[in-house]
């Protein structure tokens, strides 16, 4: 690739990777690694770009653009590239494409972005219908979110709203019990949880706003040793959808 051409699409590459902007306007991201690349659907892959040193090793691997491995660097959001990136189309949800399963994550301001994917990775492990976040969230699209979910991004359906109370109130009018997980909740121990459940997780600093808190069924909480304050967030959804379970 020319080094005019070259320049063009590492820009349009880093505005993906470090502008969410970029990402809502294009409606595109970007996925580094061997590993998840293997897991794109490939109806949904755009560009495809490897470096000179990934194509020697895997010759057969089909891509539009080989770099030389100075401008796939330029173009990496890693500090160490695997040599493999797909530009990719995002997918969108709505609250009916997602309701009617079992077991919800409701995510309000969950901020940091390998928290997030760390929550989408676990949702999909715990079979999970979908993952409902307000706007506050991180950028589910971002590099590190993406790369944290492991692929699971390509298959849990999830969705951003502006309205995340009407969400809940929605879910409760479906039958879905839903928990908001709480300091001065009920202790879970020795609980079973509802049938059709979602659960509530807040900010990883301030929690649950009082206003979301309020809407749910019940406030539940994760019993901890007294000198414990809290737990991370994505520990706190892993431990709430397995709950009851095993």
């Amino acid at each position: 690739m020319g080094d005019t051409v070259a320049n063009k699409k590492i820009k349009e590459v880093r505005a993906l990777c470090e502008r969410s902007s970029a990402r809502r306007k294009t409606g595109l991201f970007v996925v580094e690694g061997e590993r998840i690349f293997r897991e794109i659907p490939k109806d949904r892959i755009e560009t495809v770009y490897i470096s000179e040193d990934y194509h020697r090793d895997h010759p057969k691997v089909k891509a539009d653009h080989i770099l030389d491995n100075d401008q796939f660097r330029k173009l990496s959001d890693t500090r160490n590239p695997q040599g493999i990136l797909a530009v990719v189309r995002q997918k969108r949800y709505d609250l009916n494409d997602i309701l009617g399963g079992d077991l919800y994550l409701i995510l309000e301001t969950i901020q940091d972005p390998g928290n997030l994917g760390t929550m989408i990775r676990t949702a999909e492990a715990a079979g999970a219908s979908g993952v409902i976040m307000n706007r506050e969230c991180a950028d589910i699209y971002s590099p590190k979110a993406a790369r944290s979910t492991m692929g699971a991004i390509f298959r849990v359906p999830y969705m951003y709203t502006d309205d995340l109370p009407s969400a809940a109130a929605l879910m409760k009018e479906e039958g879905i019990t839903v928990y908001a997980a709480h300091l001065e909740g009920r202790d879970i121990t020795g609980k079973k949880p509802a049938a059709r459940r979602g659960y509530m997780i807040g900010n990883e600093g301030s929690g649950l706003s009082d206003d979301l808190a309020a809407l749910a069924n019940e406030r539940i909480r994760i019993p901890m040793d007294d000198r414990a304050e809290s737990l991370n967030a994505a520990v706190s959804a892993a431990i709430l959808m397995y709950w009851g379970r095993i």
